[in-house]
């Protein structure tokens, strides 16, 4: 198991004036920085509260993580990777976002599994010289074939979309459980996805997007908190709330009722 802590943002009750007593876990001004009576602050419904702890339970469960270009997205996803101690992993990464001084980099995918295949184990980060389809599916099945494995998927929506999936992907998706086999899957536009990849993820992150049509979508699975990620003149919820901070995500496990706001 991993895990990792994020800062976090307690979401509060929808009344505008919660009572707050001494142990409540919020974050509260000091006193000599409250404002006074005539100059109250709007109440939100995101707070700054305690660590965010995240438990992944690789070669078991799913994780997927959103959000537009520049969002936090690469990082956090490459933090995850890094946590991932004693684990074996294989990262498609064509826009050079990965990085670790634990990780091998291949550009040649023949490379990667000659290397790999003679050491069972470790961190692996393919760069393709030939990025297409054909070098992504194979990705996939020799990932899929091997099994014991966290497969981390870059911008998975150039390859993927509601109308054109991939068996190679989908036998990951839906299939990669018993083989000991978790996906990451990243991309900056959701609703291009198969439904599938949300549908079978354990863990959602969320980070700022831009697009109604993304929103909506992941409305559908996280509840009506996903409009935050959203600018406020483009919100058709949550509009009085403020803007998020840059790296700022919603996460959800999707085994429980409702997600948290933090950040990385």
């Amino acid at each position: 198991m991993s895990q990792m802590k994020f800062q976090r943002l307690k979401k509060l009750k929808d009344d505008s004036s919660p009572d707050i007593s001494e142990d409540e876990d919020l974050a509260i001004e000091n006193e000599d920085d409250k404002p006074s009576s005539q100059s109250q602050q709007k109440p939100t419904r995101f707070e700054q509260s305690g660590g965010l702890d995240f438990d992944f339970v690789a070669y078991d469960q799913d994780i997927c993580i959103l959000g537009s270009k520049g969002s936090g997205k690469s990082f956090l996803a490459n933090s995850i990777m890094k946590s991932l101690n004693g684990i074996s992993v294989w990262v498609y990464d064509f826009n050079f976002q990965f990085h670790s001084s634990r990780a091998m980099v291949f550009h040649d995918i023949n490379e990667l599994l000659k290397v790999y295949d003679s050491a069972k184990r470790g961190h692996y980060i393919l760069q393709p010289h030939q990025n297409d389809e054909n070098t992504f599916r194979r990705f996939c099945s020799e990932g899929f074939k091997r099994g014991n494995l966290v497969l981390i998927m870059d911008e998975a929506h150039s390859f993927l979309t509601k109308q054109k999936q991939l068996k190679e992907f989908n036998n990951i998706i839906l299939s990669g459980r018993p083989r000991g086999i978790s996906c990451v899957t990243l991309s900056s536009r959701p609703s291009s996805l198969p439904n599938n990849v949300l549908s079978n993820a354990k863990h959602v992150f969320a980070f700022k997007l831009n697009l109604e049509s993304d929103v909506k979508f992941l409305e559908g699975y996280l509840g009506e908190d996903v409009w935050i990620l959203m600018p406020p003149d483009k919100r058709h919820k949550l509009k009085d709330e403020a803007e998020l901070p840059e790296h700022t995500f919603f996460y959800r496990d999707m085994d429980k009722s409702e997600g948290v706001i933090g950040k990385v």
